[in-house]
């Protein structure tokens, strides 16, 4: 009975050191992401030498979708690499479906 007690006491204990060293690797990943990416203020200031006027900064799904005007008063939309600030190309929500759509029209089928 003792035994019984002590092994499910140390597996307890086991499995929590566990979680804590897994929960301590998990923080540590998300605040180097944060540390290596630059901050609203930067991406603002980059875009303004540039020579943007920016209306909005939003960090969405790991990167920054971008709202600015340019110099002949466009309105330009871009998303931003987090870590370097470069432009990463455009993706309508729509992509997806109209390439498979698309790709069904000419019978091609995508059986991954």
């Amino acid at each position: 009975m003792k035994r019984t007690i002590l092994f499910t006491a140390s597996l307890a204990a086991a499995v929590g050191l566990f979680a804590l060293g897994a929960n301590a690797q998990q923080q540590g990943a998300q605040a180097q992401q944060q540390q290596q990416r630059m901050s609203v203020a930067q991406i603002a200031t980059m875009l303004e030498e540039q020579g943007y006027t920016v209306v909005e900064v939003e960090l969405e799904r790991g990167r920054y979708d971008v709202e600015m005007i340019d110099s002949k008063g466009m309105r330009v939309e871009a998303y931003l690499d987090p870590a370097t600030g470069a432009v990463l190309p455009y993706r309508d929500d729509d992509d997806d479906y109209r390439n498979k759509r698309d790709d069904d029209d000419r019978g091609e089928r995508d059986d991954d």
